[in-house]
């Protein structure tokens, strides 16, 4: 066809199909925004694709709301128009959505000056919040700008919302600037606008960012009782993309890796959203990209914890995976300390230090406060284990110093990042011998309620000879990682349980503890196909829980055959002939006692109460004829 006779066409059938849906012209949307634009009819290509793309968007569709965000800029300049702010933001956001970082920059930077240019600031204002919560995820002392520079235009508009909106913007970013405390009353700023204004989706939001502060505050029971009600509110809203979040940081507030730092606190319904992995499946449903990098980040963290090593090997190469696709930098940095933090747990130190140097290196580029203390921490530790004392202490003083100690920060007020801080700072006071400093830095009250710090200050009190003290914490510390599902650390009580005993020449009670230590960990790994992080933990455990020496082949015997010794084993044969203790003593050349004391321990050891037992096991045994042949 000619191009004016396809024209026409396009024309007829748009005609017909609005004919044909008059009444619900929405239903056939896409199919109008398509034939109008192709019949070169502007202003009704434009109309019809922003609300095909409305539609999409409300069905988690964002792959097909973009094209159709893109029909409709393309129908705008062909009318002559510039793109309005408000259109080159909502694509600006769906291609944020798709992980698309420079496609939405631009359209976030091009609505800005557009908005500028015009002197629209409420369009000006929604340039800058998105453009705040895009850079995020590459560049924190640019977001905060953007956030800042919002407030301030929210404030001059007088605008209560907007206020709302930018006062949590900048609240989360200082929780993420390792200032939680300063973040909480932005917060709870907004939440009193919104609660007065009955907006409820920006309740649902203050809460969750609410939730985000107390829980890098420290404050997992209260972070946890704020988690349950977003839930609950954007599950009311039908808000996929908050409910996937909320489900993800939820997780974590209970026992996780993130929170080991300080006391670990239970959360309700975590085991069943590890199993069913709901923040993934519905950050995958509706195409969130960095969502499904997060939520899949958040289940390798708490797995990890657990000692459930395969699945959350598994799940942060996946989170690493998508997010290097599309080019997130927080949670490439999340997922690079994750998988540095589990081989770091299987004693894998090269891998450790390489993926937690990578971590560490997007942190520092991030501006992140947050994210340099919790990559930072797992590192220096990581040094120490490998003997680079100097190279640890380095990164300690630099994490020291990223955060000015306000007045009123005391140890109570402890971040999460700071908590690590304390334990990285401990083991390596223990590394230089400075144990009275290891005990100082962990207090018996932070010992007892975190198992971490437990097996820390366990190990410097048995460093100074105090080992009663030492044992008393660290059968607590155990006892609180198996009540808290730590199957990462509590077979480590046990390894460090038997040190104690073997320093204090218990030799027996050091070889159950081991013995224990040796089992407990070998399930851990028993799923875990990795050969370079199999072969370093079975190595590292032998470091740890010492394996029981090689067996001489008495011993090999004794333990084939239920502990007895030669000379009580032909005790038993002979007492399967039928023989009396007189003539069994007669037969061996000893002492008609001596018999009677190796046919009690026959009896004690095979746990039997008659010769008549003994005599059928020797039997089965073989012994007999091995006696007959000697004798």
């Amino acid at each position: 066809l000619l191009a004016r006779e396809r024209v026409a066409l396009h024309r007829a059938i748009a005609a017909a199909i609005e004919q044909s849906h008059a009444g619900a012209a929405h239903d056939a949307d896409d199919v109008l925004a398509y034939h109008t634009f192709e019949a070169g009819m502007w202003p009704e290509a434009r109309r019809f694709a922003l609300r095909a793309a409305q539609h999409a968007l409300d069905v988690s569709a964002p792959r097909e709301a973009l094209q159709q965000f893109e029909r409709a800029v393309a129908a705008t300049v062909q009318a002559g128009r510039q793109p309005e702010p408000a259109l080159l933001v909502a694509r600006g956001r769906t291609h944020e959505t798709l992980g698309a970082f420079p496609q939405a920059n631009d359209d976030f930077l091009a609505a800005l000056e557009a908005a500028r240019a015009d002197g629209d600031r409420h369009e000006e204002w929604s340039a800058l919040h998105v453009l705040g919560m895009l850079w995020a995820a590459r560049d924190y002392e640019r977001a905060g700008q953007y956030r800042r520079d919002a407030l301030d235009v929210a404030r001059a508009l007088g605008d209560p919302s907007l206020v709302a909106r930018s006062l949590n913007r900048v609240g989360n970013w200082s929780v993420n600037r390792e200032d939680p405390h300063a973040g909480i009353p932005h917060h709870e700023e907004a939440l009193a606008i919104f609660e007065r204004a009955a907006d409820r989706r920006g309740v649902a939001e203050t809460v969750d960012l609410l939730a985000m502060a107390h829980h890098m505050a420290g404050a997992q029971e209260t972070a946890i009782r704020l988690y349950e009600r977003s839930l609950e509110l954007f599950t009311a809203l039908d808000d996929r993309r908050g409910l996937a979040n909320a489900l993800a940081v939820l997780m974590i507030c209970g026992p996780s890796h993130q929170t080991s730092g300080g006391p670990p606190h239970e959360c309700a319904g975590a085991d069943a959203l590890l199993a069913s992995e709901r923040a993934t499946k519905i950050a995958h449903e509706i195409g969130w990209r960095a969502g499904e990098a997060f939520s899949r980040l958040m289940l390798a963290d708490c797995l990890a914890w657990r000692g459930e090593y395969a699945r959350a090997l598994r799940c942060a190469r996946e989170s690493l995976a998508i997010a290097e696709e599309i080019e997130h930098l927080e949670w490439q940095c999340g997922a690079q300390r994750m998988l540095g933090i589990i081989a770091l747990d299987l004693f894998d130190l090269p891998e450790a230090i390489a993926r937690l140097d990578v971590a560490h290196d997007i942190a520092r580029r991030l501006g992140s406060t947050n994210w340099i203390r919790m990559s930072g921490a797992p590192l220096a530790i990581a040094r120490v284990r490998s003997r680079d004392l100097p190279g640890a202490a380095a990164i300690l003083d630099e994490m020291d110093r990223l955060v000015a100690p306000a007045p009123d920060r005391t140890r109570s007020r402890r971040t999460i990042g700071g908590g690590f801080l304390v334990l990285a700072q401990a083991e390596l006071a223990l590394a230089r011998g400075d144990l009275d400093g290891a005990v100082a830095m962990i207090t018996s009250d932070e010992a007892a309620s975190t198992p971490r710090a437990a097996l820390l200050r366990g190990a410097a009190l048995a460093g100074l000879g105090r080992g009663e003290e030492a044992m008393a914490v660290m059968a607590s510390g155990r006892e609180t990682a198996l009540r808290h599902g730590g199957g990462s650390l509590a077979w480590r009580f046990d390894a460090a349980i038997g040190a104690v005993h073997l320093a204090e020449r218990r030799r027996l009670e050091a070889r159950r503890a081991f013995d224990a230590a040796r089992s407990a960990a070998a399930a851990l790994v028993a799923d875990v196909t990795d050969v370079a992080l199999l072969t370093a933990f079975r190595a590292g455990m032998d470091d740890e829980a010492p394996p029981p020496p090689e067996r001489t082949a008495g011993q090999a015997a004794r333990a084939e055959f239920g502990g007895l010794t030669r000379r009580e084993r032909d005790a038993a044969a002979l007492i399967a002939q039928g023989k009396s203790n007189r003539a069994i003593a007669r037969a061996l050349g000893i002492g008609e006692r001596t018999v009677e004391s190796y046919v009690a321990a026959a009896l004690a050891k095979l746990e039997f109460t008659s010769r008549a037992q003994i005599a059928v096991w020797a039997a089965e045994q073989g012994l007999v004829e091995a006696v007959r042949e000697r004798h």
